[in-house]
């Protein structure tokens, strides 16, 4: 199981670094931020499919079947001859990441014994450490000697073993399991909402079929107005701005229909709470994917260090968890430090469109924002199970990871229309639009994060777990 963790953390930050090559060698540079957001948009559906299917079925299969969907993506977009076939390959990646991350958790509570489910889940964020660190030095070393394809397919290619460790787990961990006391936890999933009764098992949510088909359409009806303003703003002429308004605003009704009730206005407690975390994750993500890109496109670096400004927002991003753990402030001073640093390290970064500006501003920037994201991410976990009513923490979770991927995913295909036609007349001036609106989500989010109220101050941290499906 950890090694499928690792290896869906090393395919994230291995695109991450390889797509400025990928999309300059399909001639798709304007769709390179909609290359991103297409597969966090669709990684929903598959959230919500999995949350269902895992309920009526054993977890494996669905684990599996979500498995063998991502590697048909990595195949599509291994292949991929056009941009928009890539496209359609990183939406399949998505649906198929979103699943079987949800059926992993499942696969928690069906293979481990009670005593041993914490310690396993606190070691799926840890499969996320050594990726980081070596993930994109690895994938540059692999795009300048093999080529960028090979990003792809050699990710599909260690799928196997990986897939052959978990049937091996869950053969010889199945009767251990089940001879041990069963407690009961639904993991977070979009599907529904879950409950926690007890921090030792892990077991599947129940969702009646007609709601699990309402939030798909949902879900699908999102992901689909990502699409819709992917695709328009890859256009010109008067179409182009019809296409993101509509799109904009498919995204906006249906995709706030998935989360609580007053999330968009911040209405004090666990709206709040899932209002910070998409602005948070819109701000920091939707900066971190031009930066492969700025520095190797405009600043001439290779793909190998270019990838290494994600290594050292992942470093710091552990060292900003390490700290919240370690003290004793409050949740919302973590809160309002965490989004400065994260707003102020976006904006040194942005100096990296001024040519006289060095390179080191990028790392030295970069190192800001994930030490401040690292701050935030555990404080808002934590402040779920302090705010939520019991048995409402799961649905909380599941608003946490739904308002994560929706808001970086309308936040990148809004990015890139802004972008775009700006870099084309401006040069890498342009990207500063994209800079000034992670900066203000990210000052929005420091200003909300007041609402949130909490219970108490939640001084024991968590430990951080970036998101699955770039």
């Amino acid at each position: 199981m950890l090694a499928l963790v690792s290896l869906g953390a090393f395919e994230s930050l291995a695109v991450a670094t390889a797509m400025p090559t990928i999309a300059a060698a399909l001639d798709g540079l304007h769709l390179y931020a909609p290359a991103f957001a297409v597969t966090l948009a669709t990684s929903v559906v598959g959230m919500v499919l999995a949350g269902y299917f895992t309920d009526r079925s054993r977890p494996l299969y669905t684990l599996l079947g979500g498995g063998g969907v991502f590697v048909g993506g990595l195949l599509v977009a291994g292949a991929a001859g056009s941009m928009w076939a890539l496209l359609a390959g990183r939406a399949l990646q998505g649906l198929g990441a979103g699943a079987y991350v949800i059926a992993l958790y499942v696969m928690v509570g069906e293979v481990f014994s009670p005593a041993r489910r914490p310690r396993v889940l606190a070691m799926f964020s840890a499969a996320w450490v050594l990726p980081s660190l070596i993930g994109p030095v690895i994938a540059g070393v692999v795009v300048e000697a093999l080529g960028w394809r090979w990003v792809f397919h050699g990710v599909a290619l260690l799928a196997v073993p990986s897939a052959l460790l978990i049937l091996w787990a869950a053969r010889h961990g199945e009767d251990r399991a089940q001879a041990e006391t069963q407690s009961t936890i639904h993991i977070p999933s979009v599907a529904a909402e879950s409950t926690v009764e007890t921090p030792s098992a892990v077991e599947a949510p129940r969702t009646p079929r007609a709601a699990m088909l309402v939030r798909l359409a949902l879900a699908a009806g999102a992901g689909a107005g990502v699409a819709v303003m992917s695709v328009a703003s890859s256009t010109t002429g008067p179409g182009r701005a019809v296409g993101l308004a509509v799109g904009a605003v498919v995204v906006a009704v249906l995709g706030l229909r998935l989360l609580p009730a007053g999330t968009l206005t911040a209405r004090p407690g666990l709206p709040a709470l899932v209002g910070v975390r998409g602005l948070m994750a819109a701000a920091f993500f939707g900066a971190e994917v031009y930066l492969p890109l700025i520095l190797q496109h405009e600043r001439g670096l290779s793909p190998a260090r270019a990838g290494t400004i994600l290594t050292v927002g992942a470093v710091t991003w552990a060292l900003g968890s390490a700290a919240r753990s370690r003290s004793a402030w409050s949740s919302t001073a973590f809160l309002r430090l965490g989004s400065a640093l994260v707003a102020t390290g976006v904006v040194v970064v942005a100096f990296l469109t001024w040519a006289p500006a060095p390179t080191a501003v990028a790392w030295t920037g970069w190192a800001l924002a994930g030490l401040g994201v690292g701050m935030v991410y555990p404080t808002l976990s934590l402040l779920v199970f302090e705010i939520a009513r019991p048995g409402e923490q799961g649905a909380g979770m599941s608003a946490l990871q739904t308002s994560d991927a929706l808001s970086t995913a309308f936040a990148l295909a809004l990015a890139g229309a802004l972008i775009t036609p700006l870099v084309a007349r401006l040069g890498s001036t342009g990207y500063l639009a994209g800079f000034g609106l992670s900066v203000a989500l990210a000052v929005v989010a420091g200003l909300v994060s007041g609402r949130i109220q909490p219970h108490a101050s939640g001084d024991d941290g968590v430990s951080p777990a970036r998101a699955t499906t770039a």
